[in-house]
């Protein structure tokens, strides 16, 4: 795999878990030609065993469906067509275990392993449990997903419980949801949508986390529990270096990130960060030079992405910097090595 694979897909999201809404859009009247346009997606490549894709991807794919009729119904649909085993072993393991509470426990500890487009942060407040999404991006595609996401977490709760479990709050980060939206969104949830909200999130009633799992086995949450361990090494097997270069590939979008910026994303302070990185003999400046020039070369791989728009993902607040930049990296402009990869 290449250090832009790397970047750009295996730290992204499971193809499991985009499968239900690629299906979804095909009941609905889009092509796979259509589909594969959009987001690069074929049903060969999701269909592969551990297949990952980009976070991107999903935020197209939702932009695409919206630009179709009746988006609200299809993304009621495409969310009801979640199960526990869409998230793979890890809703498997979920699946598995006594209770609502200790599945969620599960999901954040493993979460990792399957979605790494956003962070998930759990908290019971005043008799209400609170599920809580963040995600960097603010693109519209990014806000679609963080509704849609919400909408799987009541269908996977309802899934684990095999009961209706209406939401207490619902919040989303869009500012406006047109009406037939709204209408699809709210009767899914049974509860009204908030929006411009800074994160999307949905409450319900505490008493959930001791509902019983329905499908719960013992022994087979004990396999699964050893399954996920072996698949997740503690962090600090992990090269820092690695896990910077994604740091920076998160921030990009928002301009050159700073040391400070990622070092607080890892939980570090600067000169912590700039100590270890220095142990792995790799500097901050150096990573966030490399992470660019692999993410050109695979951003360019995607004819959906324009030249400007690439300029923009790598942090260049002007085309002419992100021209000399890859000239100097690759000898050549980004036209012509997007044509020469073409003809290749």
């Amino acid at each position: 795999m290449s250090e832009a694979d790397f970047l750009l897909s295996e730290h992204d999201i499971a193809a499991t878990n985009v499968c239900p809404a690629f299906e979804e859009s095909l009941a609905r009247g889009v092509s796979e030609a259509e589909v594969e346009a959009a987001t690069g997606w074929t049903r060969a490549q999701l269909e592969t065993p551990d297949a990952f894709v980009s976070g991107a991807s999903t935020y197209r794919h939702m932009e695409l469906m919206l630009a179709k009729p009746n988006y609200g119904a299809f993304v009621v649909a495409a969310a009801k067509r979640h199960t526990l085993s869409s998230l793979g072993v890890v809703g498997l393991a979920c699946k598995t275990v006594a209770t609502i509470g200790e599945a969620m426990q599960c999901h954040q500890r493993y979460q990792h392993l399957t979605n790494r487009t956003a962070s998930y942060a759990t908290e019971v407040v005043e008799g209400q449990f609170w599920l809580r999404e963040t995600r960097e991006d603010p693109s519209l595609g990014s806000q679609l997903i963080s509704e849609y996401t919400l909408l799987i977490a009541l269908q996977l709760l309802r899934d684990g419980t095999a009961k209706s479990l209406p939401a207490i709050r619902l919040q989303s980060r869009r500012a406006r949801v047109p009406p037939e939206q709204r209408e699809a969104v709210e009767g899914f949830a049974g509860t009204t949508l908030e929006l411009g909200c800074p994160q999307a999130a949905v409450a319900l009633d505490a008493s959930v986390l001791a509902a019983p799992v329905a499908s719960a086995d013992g022994e087979l949450a004990a396999y699964f529990r050893a399954v996920l361990e072996r698949a997740s090494p503690p962090a600090e097997a992990k090269a820092l270096s690695r896990q910077v270069a994604l740091a920076i590939r998160d921030l990009l979008p928002t301009g050159t990130p700073s040391a400070e910026a990622v070092a607080k994303r890892l939980g570090f302070g600067r000169r912590t960060l700039q100590r270890h990185l220095a142990d792995e003999g790799a500097g901050f400046g150096e990573l966030v030079e490399s992470t660019r020039k692999a993410l050109a070369r695979g951003y360019l791989a995607d004819p959906a992405l324009s030249l400007t728009e690439i300029g923009y993902l790598l942090g260049y607040v002007e085309q002419a910097s992100f021209f000399r930049a890859f000239r100097r990296w690759y000898g050549t402009t980004p036209a012509a090595y997007r044509e020469g990869e073409r003809r290749a």
